[in-house]
């Protein structure tokens, strides 16, 4: 049974207007002239219902919003979606009686979150799966969308004559086959789900198959020698660096008791260097004391000379009576000088008392005995000094011949060893190098077993996958008899239209397309875009009708045409054509009523007349924006020239 979708009525919303437009018979046509909005209408059906829908300049520069009233099987649902901004990142669900808000959609999918997409399937019934895609040739597999499904519901006036359900768009050609086979159960979850795995697994199996290719070909040019022979080598090395590790052992225990027999003599010798170095330290010391001594005695030398030569200035100059200056030779006589005060410097006479020869003699031998004490204090230390630095240089002697001594008894025993150690460590490192790079190359032989045994085990699942795959398959085999009475359906359609150019007309068991005299859709726009428009509509409205007269069909119960008469003329065959297309709408509207619902785009009114249809007109005078004038027909911007919004 057809999913049922229904759109039951679009508002759209200016800042000037607000229009709603119903559509309550089983079928509607929307006429008008080129340019009024026929078929923006449409394409805000698409924007309505989430998809990425291609509007018109007047469209984005003066609709605020389009709001749809839709029934998604037994659900009846209002839409709400601006026309730019962030929120036309999502759509808002209302109350389909009050129009409050419901909750808001996300358009785009992000983890724990329901979309618009998922909402729509849930509702219509229709199964959410993923199909086994690839993109830059690896394995990521794709969520089927509504929006991907609204491709069966809605034929653009720009693909009409051009392809059918998007097939010329290679990104899209994987989602309409697997979208076909769930609609005619031709293929369910668990099929699905293992064409998913066997996609990975193709892609597991080519990682690991280029890895042992590249690990093989380093091996390859790295080193020539087998795996066998690595382990060969291997254990010989080994082998060799046991012996290498106990001759270095045997040769360390030698040098331990060699050691041993000379700690008596290293002993000896590091006692007369502490002793050599605290003797030097006692002669740094006692050269500062010599010093220090030398330093007193010319002191006190110093004092007793200032005292001699002060005693003989008195003697020798105080009987005389300068009248002229020692110095400058000026004479003293014009000075006026105070009583009792030198002539020379002006100070103060000393009296008689102050000069006392007694206290200047004691001076003098206070002075002299204090020479005599440093002089007699400065030869004890000089004594100690010479003492000092005898001893130091008798422990040098010690320090020297020790020395010599010990480097003698080791020359011949210990240094024979160091040598013989150096090497042996320098082997035993050798070897432990080589058995390194071995065992890093037997590890990459490793590797390369790994990765076959890996290889192997992908290539066995692939084969179980594949065989379950084929199972699967042949058990939903049985519907491909419903491909049979599809194409049997069409066929009956598309000659009753009495097509002069029609001999055969099947639908393709493979790509599920028509295939009209032999040739595939694409090749038939060389012979007129009517012939390919008309074949597009009969297979749309053959599914359609398909879906309707079987209950184990999902084809959605919507279809929507824009211009179907595209491409046609004027004359009388023409017209004929249209008429008998016109006359199936008017059959499906009749027989599946309210099941069903067509609606029609078209530049001119209907060339037949039916109590199903419907009718929207737009004019010049009437577009389709709401509250907008529009600027005529020489502004006229069709929608097909627009690029997707």
């Amino acid at each position: 049974m057809a999913v049922h979708l229904r759109i039951v009525a679009l508002t759209v919303t200016t800042a000037e207007a607000e229009q709603t437009y119903r559509f309550d018979r089983p079928a509607t046509v929307i006429t008008g002239p080129i340019g009024t909005g026929k078929s923006s209408l449409l394409m805000l059906f698409k924007h309505a219902l989430g998809g990425s829908a291609m509007l018109t300049p007047a469209v984005r520069d003066h609709v605020l919003s389009v709001q749809a009233e839709v029934v998604v099987g037994d659900e009846r649902v209002v839409l709400r979606r601006t026309i730019e901004g962030d929120a036309a990142d999502t759509v808002d669900l209302l109350d389909p009686h009050s129009l409050a808000l419901e909750r808001t959609l996300p358009l785009r999918a992000s983890e724990g979150v329901t979309t618009l997409s998922e909402h729509i399937l849930d509702a219509l019934g229709f199964p959410r799966e993923q199909i086994a895609a690839r993109r830059e040739g690896a394995a990521r597999p794709q969520n089927l969308t509504f929006n991907d499904l609204y491709a069966y519901v809605y034929l653009q006036a720009r693909e009409i004559d051009r392809q059918v359900v998007g097939h010329l768009d290679s990104w899209f050609e994987t989602k309409r086959r697997e979208l076909f086979r769930l609609m005619f159960g031709l293929t369910d979850s668990a099929l699905m789900e293992l064409k998913r795995t066997r996609n990975q697994l193709l892609d597991t199996l080519k990682a690991r198959t280029a890895e042992h290719d590249n690990v093989s070909s380093f091996l390859a040019a790295s080193d020539p020698r087998s795996d066998d022979e690595l382990r060969a080598e291997l254990t010989q090395l080994r082998d060799t660096l046991e012996r290498a590790s106990s001759a270095l052992a045997s040769l360390r225990t030698e040098l331990e008791e060699q050691t041993a027999a000379d700690t008596a003599l290293r002993d000896e010798l590091q006692s007369a260097i502490r002793a050599a170095r605290q003797t030097e330290e006692e002669v740094s010391a006692t050269a500062d004391l010599v010093e220090a001594r030398h330093a007193v005695v010319a002191q006190v030398q110093l004092d007793l000379s200032r005292l001699a030569r002060s005693v003989t200035a008195i003697d020798q100059l105080s009987p005389f009576e300068f009248v002229v200056c020692p110095r400058c030779m000026q004479s003293l006589a014009a000075r006026a000088i105070e009583d009792g005060h030198c002539l020379v410097c002006l100070q103060l006479d000393p009296v008689e008392a102050d000069i006392d020869p007694a206290a200047i003699e004691e001076t003098r031998t206070a002075l002299q005995q204090q020479l005599e004490d440093a002089q007699r204090i400065q030869q004890s230390d000089e004594a100690h000094l010479q003492t000092v630095q005898e001893r130091s240089q008798q422990l040098s002697f010690a320090v020297t011949s020790l020395r010599r001594e010990l480097d003698a008894q080791t020359r011949d025993a210990v240094a024979p060893r160091f040598d013989a150690i150096a090497e042996a460590s320098s082997r035993v490192a050798s070897l432990k190098a080589s058995i390194d790079a071995i065992t890093q190359l037997r590890e990459s032989w490793a590797r390369v077993r790994t990765i076959d045994a890996d290889i192997r085990s992908l290539k066995a699942d692939r084969r179980q996958v594949n065989k379950d795959i084929k199972e699967k398959s042949e058990q939903l085999k049985a519907n491909q008899t419903l491909l049979g009475d599809l194409s049997t359906e069409f066929s009956r359609l598309l000659t009753s239209w009495n097509l002069p150019w029609v001999d055969t007309a099947v639908i393709d068991r493979d790509t599920y397309l028509p295939v009209v005299n032999g040739r595939p859709f694409e090749t038939l726009q060389a012979s007129g875009g009517g012939i390919a428009t008309s074949v597009n509509l009969a297979y749309s409205l053959t599914l359609l009708a398909f879906g309707l007269d079987h209950s184990d069909v999902l084809v959605p119960s919507l279809l929507v045409i824009d211009s179907p008469r595209k491409a046609f003329g004027n004359n009388a065959s023409d017209r004929q054509r249209a008429a008998e297309i016109y006359s199936r709408f008017r059959t499906l509207a009749d027989a599946y009523g309210e099941r069903l619902q067509l609606i029609i785009a078209d530049n001119d009114p209907p060339p037949i007349t039916s109590d199903s249809f419907g009718k929207v007109e737009f004019d010049y005078e009437n577009p389709m924006v709401p509250g907008v004038d529009h600027p005529g027909p020489d502004q006229v911007t069709r929608i097909e020239s627009q690029s997707d919004s």
